[in-house]
């Protein structure tokens, strides 16, 4: 199934008097849900569903906590999950601690396969 995409209009945030243009913006479909994928995945192998279920419940919960040790989860081909702060500087080397982290988030990158499967994507305009 083709991903979908609607046509939105925007004003130049540097230029508010200029002309607008019109962009692509994806249109979603819903969510997959950990349970659907779990039904979906079963399907494939020889795990029932609350086997595929409570396996992904682990990996999961593995992630942050790996995340939370210093560690970039490497899950091959389908790419890696990294920590990344934002900070606030300080005058001197001395005067930083943990306080200068203001924000902790996750960065994903997609691996081969992964990043193969996005060249793949099919678009179709939403009606």
């Amino acid at each position: 199934m083709p991903a979908r995409y609607k046509v939105i209009e925007k004003v130049n945030p540097q230029d508010r008097q200029g002309p607008r243009k019109y962009y692509p913006s994806l249109q979603t479909d819903g969510r997959s849900k950990q349970r659907d994928l779990a039904l979906e995945a079963a399907d494939r192998s020889t795990l029932s569903d609350a086997d595929m279920d409570g396996s992904m419940t682990n990996l999961l919960n593995l992630i942050p906590k790996h995340l939370a040790d210093g560690k970039i989860v490497d899950l091959g081909e389908f790419g890696t999950f990294r920590l990344t702060i934002s900070t606030e500087g300080a005058a001197t080397a001395e005067e930083v601690t943990v306080r200068n982290i203001k924000k902790v988030g996750v960065r994903f990158t997609p691996g081969p396969a992964f990043k193969k499967m996005l060249d793949d994507v099919v678009f179709e305009k939403a009606k």
